[in-house]
């Protein structure tokens, strides 16, 4: 492994990747250019030491090993979005931004 940590950005846009099957098409919904795309898909690629797609002429599919990826990254965005979604209700529900004991 690379070392570098992974992070929810990166996650974001292996899922975009992955559900359109095209570089183009997820930069364009994530208002991002290809080129940051295509570096954060070899990040991840990099840091992990595995083909995460396989790319066919203009189009991707996913490898097993990024089958898998996209599994664990929907389970950990939407964690991470509950634990938002959680601490704004809290911040809201105080006042203060500080949970009570």
């Amino acid at each position: 492994m690379g070392g570098r940590i992974m992070t929810l950005h990166q996650l974001r846009v292996f899922v975009a990747v992955a559900e359109r099957e095209h570089l183009t098409q997820a930069a364009a919904a994530l208002h991002a250019a290809p080129s940051a795309v295509s570096a954060s898909i070899a990040a991840l690629e990099t840091e992990y030491g595995l083909s995460l797609f396989d790319r066919a002429g203009r189009g991707l599919r996913l490898t097993p090993h990024g089958t898998v990826m996209l599994e664990e990254a929907r389970g950990v965005l939407t964690r991470a979005d509950a634990a938002r979604a959680r601490l704004a209700t809290l911040r809201a529900g105080s006042g203060t931004g500080e949970a009570s004991p």
